[in-house]
C-alpha cells in the first residue's frame, strides 16, 4: 500500500486520500453553512502540516436556517507553502459567474506546482503574529 500524496478532508470530517481534480471539486461545491470549509493538504512534503489548499465560506449576511434565504456568500482561499511565512489569502466573489471555476484554476495551480498560481487569484501574503 503506497503513502498517499494528498488528503482532502471536509468540515464534516469527510476524508478522501488522493482525490482527483472532480472530487475536489465536489468536495468544495458542497460545503454549506453547517460544513463550510474543506481543506487540501500535501502529505509529501516536509514540514509536514504546512503545506495545503484551503477554501472556506464567508457569509456576508447573517444566514437564518429558519428561512428559504440564501445568505450572500464569498470563497476565502489560502494556500501555505512551507510555513506562515509562505501564507497566502485570496478572496473570490461567488456572485455572478466563475466563483467556484476561478477556485478550482487556482487549486489546480497549487496541485501541479503551477508557476502560474501566484497569478490566477490576487493573492496577499497573510502576517501571523508570533
Amino acid at each position: 500500500m503506497t503513502t498517499p500524496r494528498l488528503r482532502a478532508t471536509d468540515a464534516s470530517g469527510k476524508t478522501l486520500d488522493d482525490p482527483s481534480p472532480d472530487q475536489v471539486h465536489d468536495l468544495f461545491a458542497d460545503l454549506n453553512l453547517r460544513w463550510p470549509f474543506a481543506i487540501v493538504e500535501r502529505l509529501d512534503r516536509e514540514p509536514s502540516g504546512q503545506h495545503f489548499f484551503q477554501i472556506h465560506l464567508d457569509y456576508l449576511d447573517d444566514p437564518d436556517p429558519a428561512t428559504d434565504f440564501e445568505p450572500e456568500v464569498d470563497y476565502d482561499v489560502e494556500f501555505r507553502a512551507g510555513g506562515p511565512t509562505r501564507h497566502y489569502h485570496a478572496r473570490v466573489s461567488i456572485r455572478g459567474f466563475g466563483g467556484l471555476d476561478r477556485v478550482m484554476e487556482a487549486y489546480r495551480a497549487w496541485n501541479d506546482d503551477g508557476p502560474e498560481l501566484m497569478t490566477v487569484l490576487p493573492w496577499e501574503l497573510l502576517a501571523f503574529d508570533d
